[in-house]
């Protein structure tokens, strides 16, 4: 005879939670529009607070899971965690296509170039668009008509050289990209320059690691290819 006095398992417990009702609509719309969420981003700290108790992070996991055939990860390590939805191994997801997150192959070059630039060559206080384009033309002259061409080639206007003025817009753009995913903060959002680098940058770190350290080859492969 079953034990009534056994442990209930409660599927989505998360539900049960008081603050769900305030809090679960718009965790749900940040995590599913791609947003990773931690400590300082979004400025709404309730959605990371909620996230960040084990028994709904547990539960929220096999909500997703269930209903969405999506990944809810949680990475860094303790001050620095972050979490984020991620496509299961078939790289499918019930999610519509507007609500997916695509990051063109620029501005993953871009960010690249920006985490050697900090990371890798000592420019540890570079926290702006600007400075980050002044150093490009300064400093990364192989790198940065490297990144031209690559975006000239994917434009739709290929008879046309980039100008300055669309190149620097491509940079901003990719920038503003990385502010919408939640891997950078804005010190001024009606600007959108200076800017505070989040934990959860270090997912294109990870991922694109290897690719990173060995930048320069990435890009005389690019001019070899002109």
């Amino acid at each position: 005879m079953e034990n009534d006095n056994s442990e209930k398992i409660v599927p989505y417990a998360f539900l049960s939670n008081r603050k769900s009702k305030s809090v679960f609509a718009k965790l749900d719309y940040t995590l599913r529009s791609g947003i990773h969420i931690q400590r300082e981003y979004p400025l709404n700290v309730n959605l990371y607070r909620f996230l960040n108790e084990s028994d709904n992070y547990e539960s929220l996991k096999d909500y997703y899971k269930d209903f969405f055939n999506l990944n809810l990860i949680k990475e860094g390590t303790d001050f620095n965690n972050y979490y984020y939805l991620n496509f299961n191994e078939d790289g499918r997801g019930n999610v519509p296509s507007d609500n997916r997150d695509y990051l063109k192959s620029e501005y993953i070059i871009i960010g690249m170039l920006f985490l050697k630039m900090s990371k890798l060559d000592g420019n540890i206080e570079l926290d702006s668009v600007t400075e980050f384009t002044t150093l490009l033309h300064e400093e990364y002259e192989e790198q940065k008509n490297a990144l031209r061409k690559l975006i000239n080639d994917n434009s739709s206007d290929k008879g046309t050289d980039l100008s300055d003025q669309r190149f620097e817009a491509v940079i901003s753009k990719s920038f503003e990209k990385f502010g919408d995913l939640g891997w950078l903060m804005w010190e001024n959002e009606d600007e959108k320059d200076k800017f505070k680098v989040m934990p959860s940058f270090e997912r294109l770190r990870i991922i694109y690691l290897p690719q990173i350290e060995t930048i320069d080859d990435l890009i005389n492969e690019m001019k070899n290819a002109e």
